[in-house]
């Protein structure tokens, strides 16, 4: 037991968690897609369950193997990532996000199969009704 736990009362509950982040992780519940493999042209979808300006959790089947390097497709917002996997634990990834690319003006070669999906999900959307 450390000094530190031997002063504290048993009915406070357990003892806080100190995040320490340099950067503030704000929560967000979005569908998205992750692109991998060659060219990125295979893909999965997922939920960010929270971004900061470098880094997204994702939640993605444990069964999924997250690949190293990929794309996060932000298909609301018409953006995509280039990306890293940081970390993996169950149906949560943790991803360094190390570029943005603005869909709507895309300059990066190499996404053309991003940019082709975030289309063609964009038209879908537009047809969708709006809650």
């Amino acid at each position: 037991m450390s000094p530190s736990d031997a002063d504290r009362d048993p009915t406070d509950g357990p003892p806080l968690r100190i995040d320490r982040r340099a950067e503030l992780r704000v929560p967000t519940n979005t569908p998205a897609r992750l692109f991998y493999g060659e060219r990125f042209t295979r893909w999965i979808d997922c939920v960010v369950m929270d971004r900061s300006t470098s880094g997204a959790k994702v939640q993605v089947p444990a069964i999924f193997q997250l690949p190293s390097r990929l794309i996060l497709l932000d298909y609301r917002e018409g953006v995509a990532y280039t990306a890293r996997r940081r970390w993996r634990k169950g149906d949560l990834g943790g991803l360094r996000l190390e570029a943005r690319h603005d869909l709507r003006a895309l300059q990066a070669p190499g996404l053309e199969a991003v940019h082709e999906a975030w289309l063609a999900l964009e038209k879908g959307m537009r047809a969708a009704p709006q809650e």
